[in-house]
C-alpha cells in the first residue's frame, strides 16, 4: 500500500527568513542605485532595513554576493519581460513583429519609469567591482543581444532577412537602447517619447536594409 504524503505547512520562521531577504534585496537595490556598489558599505544596509550584522550574514555571504544577486535578477526579469513582449500572435508574421518594436520599448521604458533606481543598477552599477563580477554581469549583459541574435536567425531562417551577422545586430541595438536608456535617466536631455520615436525608427531602418522580397511581401510593400 502506497501511503501517501503529508503537505506540511511552511514554518512562521521559514516565512520569516524569506521576508528578510527580500528585504536586505530591496534595500540593496535602492543603495547600490544610489550610491553605488563601492560607496555603499554593509553597514548602510544593516541600518537601512534595521537588522543585525549576524542577520545579514546569515543570508549573504558579503556585499558583492548580495549586489551580484541583485543585478542578475533585475535584468533577467527584465529580459523575460521584453523576450515575451517580442513573439508574435502567428508564425512568422514580420508585419505584427516590426509593430511589436513600439510595444517593446513602451514595455523597456515602463520599467525605467518604474524602477529607475534598479535600471540604473542594471546599465552602470556593476562594472568595476571585480574582475570575476564584471565577467558575470557582462555576460547577463550580452544575454539580451543573444536572445535578439535568435530573433533574428529565425526571420533569416523564414527567408525574411538576409545578409547580415545576427549576433552583431543583436549587440548593435542593444547596445543603441542602453546608452539612449542612460542618457533618459540620468542627463534628461529628451522625452521618454522623443527616445521610443527615434529608437523604432532606427531599428526599423536596419531592419530594412536586409529584407529579402519575401520579407518585402511580408510586410505588404511589394
Amino acid at each position: 500500500m502506497r501511503l501517501q504524503q503529508r503537505a506540511y505547512p511552511v514554518s512562521r520562521r521559514s516565512r520569516r527568513r524569506t521576508d528578510v531577504r527580500e528585504e536586505i534585496i530591496k534595500a540593496a537595490r535602492e543603495l547600490f542605485a544610489k550610491k553605488g556598489y563601492h560607496k555603499t558599505q554593509v553597514m548602510d544596509l544593516i541600518a537601512h532595513v534595521g537588522m543585525s550584522t549576524n542577520t545579514f550574514y546569515a543570508h549573504f555571504k558579503d556585499k558583492k554576493e548580495l549586489f551580484e544577486e541583485v543585478a542578475v535578477r533585475s535584468m533577467e526579469d527584465l529580459r523575460e519581460t521584453l523576450r515575451k513582449t517580442r513573439e508574435t500572435k502567428f508564425h512568422g508574421d514580420l508585419h505584427d513583429r516590426l509593430d511589436r518594436i513600439e510595444d517593446t520599448y513602451n514595455l523597456f521604458f515602463d520599467f525605467m519609469d518604474e524602477k529607475p533606481l534598479e535600471a540604473l543598477v542594471i546599465i552602470r552599477g556593476a562594472f568595476g567591482v571585480d574582475e570575476e563580477m564584471d565577467r558575470d554581469i557582462w555576460r547577463h549583459f550580452s544575454s539580451f543581444a543573444y536572445d535578439l541574435a535568435d530573433d533574428f536567425r529565425k526571420w533569416t531562417d523564414l527567408g525574411m532577412v538576409e545578409g547580415f551577422d545576427p549576433l552583431i545586430l543583436g549587440h548593435i541595438v542593444q547596445g543603441m537602447t542602453i546608452q539612449v536608456a542612460h542618457s533618459y535617466l540620468v542627463e534628461k536631455r529628451f522625452t521618454r517619447q522623443e527616445a521610443i520615436t527615434t529608437l523604432i525608427a532606427v531599428n526599423r531602418a536596419i531592419f530594412s536594409q536586409y529584407l529579402t522580397d519575401k520579407g518585402w511581401r511580408s510586410v505588404g510593400i511589394l
